[in-house]
Formats: C-alpha cells, structure tokens, sequence
C-alpha cells in the first residue's frame, strides 16, 4: 500500500519525487493560490458555500421580519459568525485527529498559529497516501456541516438563524482543506504521500513518478 512507503523510501528517490517543500509560514498564500485553481475540488467547495449562503437567506428575512431589535441582532450574529465557529473550530480538529489515527498515525500533533490565523493537528513524521489524505481532509467538512445544518433545522427562533450563520461560516473554515484537495488534483491520478514534520513546521509531498 502507498501509505506504507517510509519516509527513507521517498527521500531515496526511487519510486517518487518530491514536488513541494510548504512551509507553514506559507500556508495562507498556499491556500490563495490553490483554492481558486479550476478542478472539482474548488467547484465543490464553492458551490457548497454558496447553497449554505442561500439556505441563510431565508432564515435571515425571518430574523429581520420579527424586529428583533439592535442588541438581540448583534447578540446572534455574534454567536453564529464568531463565538460558534470558535467552539467548532477544536472539534473539527479532533475529527482530523481521529482520521489521522484511523490511517496509521500515532504521534499526533496539534497547534495554532496567530499570526497567520489557522490551526492545525497532523501525524509528525508519519506518511499519508493520498486516499487516506483526503478522507483526513473531508471528515470535518461532512460531519460537522451536516450536524449544523439538521441543528438549525430543527431549532427554533433567534438561534436557528445563529445556527444557519455558522454553517456557511463553518464551510468557509474549510478552505485550507479543499486548497489542499486543489493541489493535489494538479497530479492527476498519481500517487501523492505527504507527511508534515512539526518541528521544522513543513509539509512535504512527494508524487509517484510517471
């Protein structure tokens, strides 16, 4: 299995190249880069974002029609645009975290990064196939939004508009996500493996060569 190639396999070079040495100073210009590229992971993030826009719009005309009044208007955009996607934010690592395990991972490692405004948890030192890859990546994406979306269906009043504002905010957390879902379809079918050493805080990614 790819996801079994050692680290002293990709660096001999025999059966794979690597093509990108990213930094995690330079994560959010990665992102930028890739999240606007044309392949089917942008589409699908995009259009995702979008209908979660869309499906805010009604909830949002409710909102307003009842006169909520000014303090309960910033109470509930703050809840659903800042506090609620702060909350998420640990748990949609954890689900990282626990795909991450599922694939073989042991020495996991989490962190957050001020400056640049992201988070992170990955395996140190372990390598990843890409199919294991990116059920790492989806996991949080699928989960917490459905979980969101049957949530601020179900809740009644002032919340459930929070609750709509934190899905379409909870979808566009996931960028970094699909920009590396992006990257990875500018290989085509090929094997990709990385893996992250967090002590030198980079990624690498290695390709299968052609």
């Amino acid at each position: 299995m790819a996801a079994r190639v050692t680290i002293e396999e990709l660096e001999r070079g025999d059966r794979y190249e690597l093509v990108r040495r990213l930094s995690y100073e330079e994560i959010p210009d990665f992102v930028m880069e890739h999240l606007f590229r044309k392949n089917k992971e942008t589409r699908f993030f995009w259009l995702s974002v979008l209908l979660f826009l869309v499906l805010a719009i009604r909830p949002t005309i409710d909102f307003f029609a009842s006169a909520p009044g000014f303090w309960n208007f910033l109470l509930y955009a703050f809840l659903g645009l800042v506090l609620f996607p702060l909350l998420l934010a640990p748990l949609h690592e954890i689900i990282h975290a626990f795909f991450f395990l599922l694939a073989g991972g042991r020495h996991l490692r989490a962190g957050i990064d001020l400056k640049n405004f992201f988070i992170y948890v990955t395996a140190h030192r372990h390598p990843v196939g890409r199919k294991a890859f990116r059920r790492i990546a989806l996991a949080p994406f699928f989960v917490l939004n459905t979980a969101l979306l049957a949530a601020a269906w179900l809740t009644p009043g002032y919340l459930s508009w929070s609750l709509y504002l934190t899905l379409f905010s909870h979808a566009t957390m996931c960028a970094g996500d699909f920009a590396m879902l992006s990257f990875y379809a500018s290989f085509g079918d090929r094997e990709v493996i990385t893996y992250d050493d967090v002590e030198e805080k980079c990624a690498y990614f290695y390709v299968e060569k052609e």
